[in-house]
């Protein structure tokens, strides 16, 4: 027993450690689970796991959402990504989304020191040190444009740092930074203290309120 805790704290601390090496926060469990909430009815999921792999930091993002009236999906939202981090570098980024029926894919991949794009949304070069918008990554808010996790397009956007404020994550009460993201993405932001996204809040196509609960 006592060789099953003692390897289970080495691989936490061998997962944190690739995580710093990444350049951003990753939460020790390699999971994060959000209830997506609109004006406070339950619409879906959106799920972040992390996994190291050959010196690489893998995330898998998984977004399902529907928004249904008497049991009929008026909008549906999937999206499936998958980045690769290296050296706190994005070196490939795929990923395949359905927008209420309008169909994106994404590919990004490291050639020659410079990332190449190839989406519907754009083709071409884009700098090394770009941030995707999947916004699990901190790094996010030190950045004035993003690369758009749908299409490919870039986005510029303006990061204010709001200020501490307590927020419910994993059915208790967190102390985080929110920072408001606006530009060509308008997203409000939460981390904790260790730089783990921990909530998100944004306005619907409609206006309505979307909100992600960590679970």
């Amino acid at each position: 027993m006592k060789r099953e805790i003692a390897g289970a704290v080495l691989g936490a601390g061998l997962f944190l450690g690739l995580a710093q090496a990444a350049g951003a926060a990753v939460p020790a469990s390699g999971q994060l689970h959000f209830t997506v909430m609109r004006e406070g009815d339950e619409i879906g999921t959106h799920e972040i796991e992390f996994e190291q792999k050959s010196g690489a930091l893998e995330v898998e993002i998984e977004t399902d959402v529907a928004v249904k009236v008497l049991g009929i999906a008026l909008y549906r939202f999937e999206h499936e990504g998958h980045e690769v981090w290296r050296d706190g570098q994005l070196v490939q980024l795929n990923s395949k989304t359905n927008d209420d029926g309008k169909a994106h894919h994404l590919a990004v991949r490291l050639e020659d020191g410079k990332l190449v794009v190839d989406g519907d949304g754009r083709q071409g070069p884009e700098e090394p040190g770009v941030i995707p918008a999947s916004l699990w990554n901190e790094e996010l808010v030190k950045q004035s444009a993003l690369l758009n996790t749908l299409d490919g397009s870039h986005m510029p956007v303006t990061v204010t740092r709001v200020g501490a404020e307590i927020v419910e994550a994993g059915g208790r009460n967190v102390s985080a930074t929110h920072y408001s993201v606006t530009g060509q993405l308008n997203r409000e932001l939460w981390y904790d203290a260790n730089g783990v996204l921990v909530q998100v809040q944004f306005a619907g196509s409609d206006g309505s309120q979307i909100s992600y609960i960590l679970q």
